[in-house]
């Protein structure tokens, strides 16, 4: 399980017993997990034109020509935002089908050969292909992307003994119904390797952990909370 959110840790082992899930693992800034997923992510675009044109000789230069329209489209909105040309990725599909069918299949294109790459979707999808039936393209589509930098990987320093962490503080805490002594650990001072007496609290800016009594929980290398629920 990987909770999330400012309080997905608090109810994580409760729920990770109640599914009889093994292990939790609690990424570091989890309250923020949503917000550094959108500042990380790629902008995409999405175009798609409607065609119906029956795969005949010569209609690969009519969907090119769609294709490049829609691309110039794409890779101006995205220079506006920032991106050049060499921070954008654009990728062709087509949504096909067999001619009077209602469902079509989308293939990225990867060859002139737009009955084969079709018949070969077909095949893997249900099993078998039509290869006399005639291949009706019904849409054009672009999918434009703007190539955010990701953020590289981040080890924390290892402990070099791999005994129990020293907490914080410690606190009364009502546990299951019952005041208990409550280990409270500061997350941004545990290094890879530590482990941490339990029950305790891990606290941190965007978010809680509740480890209650009698489980094993560790930091590991990229300072993931790894909490043993079995």
């Amino acid at each position: 399980m990987l909770p999330f959110g400012g309080a997905g840790g608090l109810h994580a082992v409760e729920l990770a017993q109640a599914l009889r899930i093994p292990q939790i693992i609690v990424p570091n800034s989890a309250g923020a997990l949503s917000a550094i997923g959108v500042l990380t992510a790629d902008v995409v675009k999405d175009q798609s034109r409607t065609k119906m044109l029956e795969v005949l000789p010569g209609v690969g230069r009519k969907l090119d020509q769609t294709f490049k329209e829609m691309e110039r489209t794409a890779a101006l909105a995205l220079r506006r935002e920032g991106f050049p040309t060499v921070k954008q990725r654009h990728e062709r599909s087509l949504a096909l089908r067999y001619k009077g069918r209602s469902f079509e299949l989308e293939i990225k294109r990867t060859s002139e050969n737009i009955p084969m790459e079709f018949h070969r979707a077909r095949q893997e999808r249900y099993g078998y292909a039509q290869e006399s039936n005639a291949v009706e393209v019904v849409s054009a589509r672009v999918r434009s992307s703007g190539i955010v930098e990701k953020l590289g990987e981040r080890r924390l320093t290892s402990s070099a003994s791999k005994t129990f962490s020293r907490p914080s503080k410690t606190v009364s805490a009502y546990l299951g119904g019952k005041k208990v002594k409550t280990l409270v650990f500061n997350r941004a001072e545990l290094s890879a390797g530590a482990r941490l007496r339990t029950p305790c609290i891990v606290i941190e800016y965007s978010s809680t952990t509740l480890i209650p009594a009698g489980l094993r929980a560790e930091v590991d290398s990229y300072g993931n909370l790894i909490i043993q629920v079995t």
